[in-house]
């Protein structure tokens, strides 16, 4: 718990950094601390040090750096990322990247968030592809890129292009790296993209996909199994599954 609290508190004085002025440090210290409250309130109405309308001007029109504050977020992330790796002993630990999904759910017109709402999922609403970097207990969520809707790269694609911008410190650590994803991440395109970078890869089938054989993966009885996929004739797969316990399943 001393070290979640410790990275924190670093992460913390280096979000601040990414505004110059005073004023919009000061303002952006108290949003941080009422996140890190963890209250689960949703409104800045009960903050005393600062009116919900400077708050609101702050997020909304005051002119700061989101750039900046996402540079020194990874930043943070990489240093924490470097520092549990140093002086390790032993075989070097896996290095997991798991992408997902996460839906915002929106109602009602958003003229701000034009072209951002679309469904996805039966949800409408704002869409995300978020990549995380994971190493034992440490747990880093890297980058996103937004869902711009049908006609727009597909999240197979964003989920592609961040595996492909992680920087070079990671991407060098080819036998350490794994991909991880659910079945909304096995599109022939991404499968490709990841075996060119040399990168293996663990993510989810629906049951009705197809070898080349025609053969159903639910019709497969027997774990690790090798089979080549149609639209993929070329990639050597195998086939395993897994039980979760009811607890995971919200059962």
């Amino acid at each position: 718990m001393t070290k979640k609290i410790d990275r924190a508190g670093c992460l913390y004085a280096d979000m601040l950094t990414a505004c110059q002025r005073r004023q919009h440090q000061d303002t952006l210290a108290v949003v941080l601390s009422c996140f890190l409250a963890a209250l689960g309130l949703t409104r800045f109405d009960h903050v005393g040090c600062k009116s919900p309308g400077a708050i609101s001007r702050f997020l909304n029109h005051q002119q700061w750096s989101t750039r900046g504050l996402i540079r020194a977020m990874r930043n943070h992330a990489l240093r924490a990322l470097q520092a549990s790796l140093r002086g390790r002993r032993g075989r070097p630990p896996v290095i997991e990247l798991i992408v997902d999904t996460t839906s915002i759910a929106k109602e009602g017109e958003f003229a701000d968030l034009e072209g951002w709402i679309h469904t996805l999922n039966r949800v409408r609403g704002l869409h995300l592809v978020v990549l995380y970097v994971c190493c034992g207990e440490l747990r880093l969520p890297w980058s996103f890129r937004i869902w711009r809707g049908k006609g727009q790269p597909s999240p197979n694609d964003l989920a592609l292009k961040l595996v492909q911008q992680l920087p070079q410190e990671i991407r060098n650590r080819t036998r350490q790296l794994h991909f991880l994803a659910d079945s909304g991440f096995s599109s022939v395109a991404l499968l490709k993209g990841l075996t060119q970078l040399g990168m293996p890869f663990s993510v989810g089938m629906r049951k009705n996909r197809q070898t080349v054989e025609g053969q159903a993966l639910h019709e497969i009885t027997s774990q690790q199994r090798q089979v080549h996929l149609k639209g993929l004739p070329e990639l050597v797969l195998w086939v395993y599954w897994i039980w979760l316990p009811a607890s995971n399943l919200g059962c």
